[in-house]
């Protein structure tokens, strides 16, 4: 099953891009010796004054696969580029003598017409044959295996990038396949929300670092002692007004953390979905025909439940964050 960088996650697409498509002495950007170019087992980098050495590693056989494949699709991008810098202009020149015969004025315009259509052709033809253009239609085997380690992950998105590497493994029917991409599309949506949670939950812990409930409770606690305490009348006014605040931050100190908890479990629950139908993609490899189409659309329900109760658990905290805000 072929799959391409317009398919997947857009955040994790622009990383393997990044990588993949980097100049060939950089390819995969992680300090790795390629070849007599990059011969010395070293490189170094200027910060601040100060010289940082970093030694290269040898690739791996997975990342040497990867540069082998980049390296022929640059000759084909070669191999284009002069095929349309070359034919257009020897065809426009064959047939405006053709015509010039003839009619000397027709014979230019036509060479013309005939050079402008053939080089916008074989720019376009060489355009598509660019690795960037390629690899958003797909990304081989070999260049997954080659990219996706290097990358800085959450959990969730690396359980995903195994799921990535899962589905280009498999070989499906066409409506199983059909089903896959479809499910693809909700993982994209699932991992979209497991970020939107970490967002909320980051938003959410400098509150509770000001609300500590503890420290909230042992305040009220003094508060009431020292209303107790008091005998002036306006002084207990104040405490008491005193008291009714502190009692409303408590309040919403559980409700920040409740939040904060249901964030966690939420995120939590994402990581399984996204291991479980992981799994269940490992068994399609394994599955007859006729039960992958089942196995497929099994996996397609469990991720839109999902999404559907992430949808839910943003919708609720965000009214604990407007009601208490």
């Amino acid at each position: 099953m072929r799959i391409g960088l317009d398919e997947i996650d857009p955040r994790i697409a622009e990383a393997i891009t990044d990588r993949l498509c980097a100049s060939l002495n950089e390819f995969l950007r992680d300090d790795i010796r390629w070849g007599s170019f990059q011969s010395l087992p070293i490189s170094w980098e200027v910060k601040g004054g100060s010289v940082k050495v970093k030694r290269r590693r040898d690739p791996s056989e997975e990342e040497r696969l990867a540069y082998a494949l980049r390296r022929r699709r640059d000759e084909q991008v070669s191999m284009r580029a002069l095929g349309a810098a070359f034919l257009p202009s020897v065809a426009g020149t064959a047939i405006g003598w053709a015509i010039a015969g003839g009619t000397p004025a027709a014979g230019l315009a036509a060479g013309l017409s005939v050079w402008a259509l053939g080089t916008g052709i074989g720019v376009y033809w060489t355009k598509r044959a660019t690795p960037r253009e390629r690899l958003r239609k797909s990304v081989q085997l070999e260049e997954l295996r080659s990219v996706l380690p290097l990358l800085t992950l959450t959990r969730a998105e690396r359980v995903y990038c195994d799921a990535l590497l899962l589905l280009s493994r498999t070989d499906a029917t066409p409506e199983a396949e059909n089903t896959l991409r479809s499910t693809l599309l909700q993982l994209n949506d699932l991992l979209t929300s497991s970020r939107q949670l970490e967002h909320r939950r980051a938003t959410l812990l400098p509150l509770l670092g000001q609300h500590a409930i503890s420290e909230l409770e042992a305040e009220f606690q003094a508060l009431g002692r020292r209303l107790d305490q008091a005998t002036d009348g306006i002084t207990r006014n104040m405490i008491q007004q005193s008291l009714q605040m502190c009692a409303t931050r408590i309040e919403n100190a559980r409700a920040f953390a409740q939040g904060l908890e249901r964030l966690n479990a939420q995120q939590e629950a994402i990581v399984h979905t996204l291991s479980s139908a992981l799994s269940a993609m490992a068994r399609l490899q394994i599955l007859s025909d006729p039960q992958t189409e089942v196995a497929a659309q099994e996996i397609a329900r469990s991720v839109a439940t999902m999404n559907q109760q992430t949808r839910s658990v943003e919708q609720a905290v965000e009214e604990v964050m407007s009601l208490r805000g």
